[in-house]
């Protein structure tokens, strides 16, 4: 493990959380359950999508074993036709962590969704008072506008956001334009401007990476595990109730799933156009990590064993809940966990 290349100001509290993040297909998840094992810990998810009910399987979601072994808070509690936000995550993560803290456990915060990570190191701002009504209107209204034209208007309402992302799914298109049009100043400007809703949180952070071609081999393998394990039935019960419109179908690979159940693609080209996706979603997490995370993040080798890296990261633990700097000998090491 190491220290990064670059900073970002962060808290010197006494963190109260372990955060595990990276880009997808890294192994966050096993990392973080055998750490909790080893802490008695309780996992946070920092996906927006492995939130949803329904999504297990595409979202590589933990499983009924390790949701067992491990008690986990942020997976599949959410019907899909709802929004789930940094905002909202950041509001429930406080919640959780609070009555893990009250069991004596640690929280250990994991995934690869860098604003729900920011939502909680950079908290934003304090959500507006909204005509909930008129709000609800909106909102299925522009469910029904295709992508294309949402992310057209949030160029025009909020620019500042729009060069700031270089893709802009549909639910937070949706959020953009709810906020422009509802209280008169875009999300950007909320962001800039708003009262945060909660103190910074300090976290004990650290970043799986991979080379780039061991990553997309690891991508790879993942997506046909995935797609040989169920994905495409699952894909094919969502649409039976309907759920191929709501907006959290824009999760990677989802629609080329659903292109290949209703006969579009092979089952060949369904494998060829997901790693693709995935790999240019992976491409961007790991230009954000590389920049986003605070000055004492520590960057961990994801060859290594799991079990290693979890010692390691326990060992860290320890010393630094004695001392806010007692983990500078692991960190100041070899460089690898």
């Amino acid at each position: 493990m190491s220290r990064p290349a670059a900073a970002t100001d962060v808290s010197a509290d006494r963190p109260r959380a372990i955060a595990i993040v990276g880009p997808t297909a890294t192994g966050k998840t096993g990392l973080a359950i055998a750490v909790a094992h080893e802490l008695d810990g309780e996992v946070i998810s920092l996906d927006s999508r492995q939130a949803y009910r329904g999504l297990e399987i595409g979202t590589a979601a933990p499983g009924p074993d390790e949701l067992e072994a491990t008690p986990h808070h942020g997976v599949g509690f959410l019907d899909p036709r709802h929004m789930y936000g940094a905002g909202r995550f950041a509001r429930l993560a406080h919640d959780w962590m609070a009555e893990i803290e009250a069991r004596g456990r640690v929280p250990i915060l994991a995934g690869g969704t860098g604003f729900f990570l920011s939502a909680l190191l950079r908290p934003i701002f304090r959500e507006p008072p909204m005509d909930e009504e008129r709000r609800a209107a909106l909102r299925r209204w522009l469910e029904e506008r295709p992508i294309d034209e949402l992310t057209g208007w949030v160029g025009r309402l909020d620019p500042a956001l729009s060069e700031h992302l270089d893709r802009i799914d549909r639910q937070r298109a949706m959020r953009t334009l709810e906020l422009a049009l509802l209280t008169g100043r875009p999300l950007s400007g909320w962001f800039s401007f708003g009262e945060p809703q909660h103190p910074p949180l300090a976290v004990r952070c650290f970043a799986l990476e991979l080379p780039a071609d061991d990553h997309r081999e690891r991508i790879e393998r993942r997506t046909r595990a995935q797609l040989d394990g169920g994905w495409v039935e699952e894909v094919r019960e969502l649409r039976a109730r309907g759920l191929h419109d709501a907006p959290v179908f824009d999760a990677v690979g989802y629609r080329d799933v659903l292109a290949h159940v209703e006969g579009e693609l092979s089952a060949e080209e369904t494998l060829t156009r997901i790693v693709a996706a995935t790999w240019a979603y992976a491409r961007r997490q790991r230009t954000w990590f590389r920049h986003q995370l605070p000055a004492d993040a520590i960057r961990v080798d994801a060859l290594l064993p799991t079990a290693q890296l979890a010692e390691s990261i326990v060992m860290d633990w320890q010393a630094t809940r004695e001392n806010p700097r007692g983990g500078e000998a692991i960190r100041m090491g070899t460089g690898t966990a």
